[in-house]
């Protein structure tokens, strides 16, 4: 009797223990590897390029072909279905053009491939990426117009371009990226207008047109103001024939970042812009006058007004702000008001005031100072 209750306490444990498996196994989540014609579009396009084996992060260097993709360096996928959802190969040394495969990998969702070495224009399958919601091909040698198949991406939240080789026209329909919300394409030879439909999606927080080309053209500034959500905006060097008054962007409540260095500036006396911009940029904008308005940016913590005509001395409320950057350097700057240690309490990393006719002794810096540049003056 003893041991038949031993069997059945034994049997029931085993059924008890079969069942709960069975049920974890059955509840838990099924790992998908990746589908065999995403992983062969994976597989062709790394074949695609060279390697230069300079480059630290590599990732293709360890993809092994006829294994689950969702396992390589760089591959993310969707873990119900097995889908590539991202693609991140920065700073992976690929060199060589970018061809028309990546088109099978319509599931993709971010693609990442800054910082890499590629030849020739965007190819035109990348039109059909439809899922994409971040493009990221800065710093990528890339050449050619900005494709108009990329107005199809209609997904897209983050469009980053910026630093290549990249020229023509701006598309005039950009309203289709309705989605926008960064847009960089700075540091391009991109020339023509500014597309009119671009104030037209009003979602943008980052705008960047760095170094477009306007050739000597006008511009109304004041489209931008349709803009009511940007925090940075870059719009340095635009080679433009228009004056450019500052106080049209202390409508801008959000700002926190404002690049205006190369452009014809006009500074009126009442200016005060938003108190939550903390990165300023006004290089070669021919101002002849130390900008009076900043004693108000006391949240401030990146200056540049250099290569300017700014003439007298520094004033000495300039240092009660939390400015850790300044970079005065390229004025006709001649001294510092205020006594020695003015600049002692500050938070300054970074002070650059070469090239200016400063005769005065310095005053003495704080101890958080990194860099100091005080060249060709005559201290």
């Amino acid at each position: 009797m003893h041991s038949l209750r031993k069997m059945i306490i034994w049997s029931s444990c085993l059924i008890f223990s079969l069942s709960y498996s069975i049920l974890v196994f059955a509840s838990s989540p099924a790992k998908h590897m990746c589908r065999s014609d995403q992983r062969d579009a994976l597989w062709e396009f790394q074949n695609e390029f060279h390697l230069s084996g300079m480059a630290p992060n590599e990732k293709t260097q360890r993809w092994l072909n006829n294994t689950d993709c969702c396992s390589w360096d760089g591959v993310s996928c969707d873990l119900k279905t097995g889908n590539v959802v991202d693609l991140n190969l920065w700073g992976s040394s690929l060199n060589g053009s970018l061809r028309s495969n990546s088109g099978n990998l319509s599931y993709l969702t971010h693609l990442d491939l800054q910082g890499n070495g590629f030849t020739g224009e965007l190819p035109e399958s990348m039109g059909k990426l439809n899922q994409l919601t971040k493009l990221l091909l800065s710093t990528s040698k890339l050449s050619g117009n900005f494709h108009h198949a990329l107005l199809n991406l209609t997904e897209l939240t983050w469009i980053d371009l910026r630093s290549n080789h990249l020229e023509g026209n701006l598309p005039s329909n950009m309203s289709s990226f309705s989605k926008l919300v960064h847009f960089d394409v700075g540091s391009n030879s991109f020339s023509g207008p500014i597309p009119s439909s671009l104030f037209t999606i009003p979602s943008l927080i980052l705008l960047n047109l760095e170094k477009k080309q306007l050739q000597r053209s006008t511009v109304d500034f004041s489209s931008f103001l349709h803009l009511k959500s940007l925090v940075l905006l870059d719009l340095s060097y635009l080679n433009t024939r228009s004056l450019l008054e500052l106080s049209l962007f202390s409508k801008f409540v959000s700002l926190s970042m404002l690049d205006l260095s190369g452009n014809h500036l006009k500074i009126s006396s009442s200016l005060h812009l938003p108190s939550p911009l903390g990165s300023l940029s006004l290089a070669s904008c021919n101002i002849s006058k130390f900008p009076n308005f900043l004693r108000k940016q006391t949240n401030l913590y990146y200056l540049d007004i250099s290569a300017n005509q700014i003439e007298g001395r520094v004033p000495d409320w300039l240092w009660m702000s939390e400015l850790v950057y300044v970079d005065i350097s390229k004025n006709a700057l001649t001294g510092f008001d205020g006594p020695k240690d003015a600049i002692q309490t500050s938070p300054l990393e970074m002070l650059d005031i070469s090239s200016n006719t400063f005769q005065d002794p310095f005053p003495l810096l704080p101890n958080s100072t990194r860099f100091f540049s005080a060249s060709d003056n005559r201290l």
